[in-house]
């Protein structure tokens, strides 16, 4: 279990949405509109989109300022997600999905990595998303973005070599520190479902 910021006041909120493909990196549509989906006939079209909202503590930024966090959190996560969960199966590679991660976090999550990826299923043919939330709250001060949390819902149905179909979840909340403009996860608090449920956590 770990410590680290937390937000539980919700408030008004605006949604930007993502087409996640596997393989593919992924870009934050601007304001509320969806982003442009993938013209690659091999993106996973039945993937749900990522769901990025924030639910507190920008209260004091502009719209620039909301746009610009909104965005960079989105492609964090993102590019987790895509790294841990989509992209080709089988495979045995799951260390790449904590690039965004700062060099503490990423080496818990090295540790942790059955119960931050798809490393429990990598025997599966494929992987798609059925369900990808991610709540934000922002630490500002001054007009300026300090850090976030990010309360996330993850849901994905497996297939395996059978033929049949295994759900896999993850839920909890990662912690993100910007630095130059540059957003990295410092840590994470998160229970994995692939039938057992599993907690892990750690800070930096």
């Amino acid at each position: 279990m770990m410590s680290g910021m937390v937000f539980r006041t919700p408030d008004a909120a605006r949604t930007v949405l993502t087409t996640l493909a596997a393989c593919l990196a992924i870009s934050l549509g601007s304001g509320c509109q969806p982003a442009t989906p993938s013209e690659d006939p091999d993106a996973d079209t039945d993937s749900a989109a990522l769901r990025v909202q924030v639910v507190s503590g920008a209260e004091d930024l502009d719209e620039a300022a909301r746009t610009e966090i909104e965005g960079s959190i989105g492609d964090v996560l993102s590019g987790y997600v895509v790294a841990a969960f989509l992209g080709d199966f089988p495979r045995e590679e799951f260390v790449q999905s904590f690039e965004s991660f700062t060099s503490g976090a990423a080496r818990s999550a090295a540790r942790d990595i059955a119960q931050l990826t798809a490393a429990g299923a990598q025997d599966a043919t494929s992987v798609r998303a059925t369900r990808l939330d991610a709540r934000i709250s922002v630490l500002s001060q001054d007009q300026a973005a300090l850090g976030a949390t990010a309360a996330v819902s993850l849901a994905f149905e497996a297939t395996m070599p059978d033929g049949a179909t295994r759900p896999l979840t993850l839920k909890g909340r990662f912690l993100l520190e910007e630095d130059d403009g540059d957003w990295s996860v410092f840590g994470y608090d998160v229970a994995m479902d692939d039938g057992d449920v599993v907690r892990a956590g750690s800070t930096s």
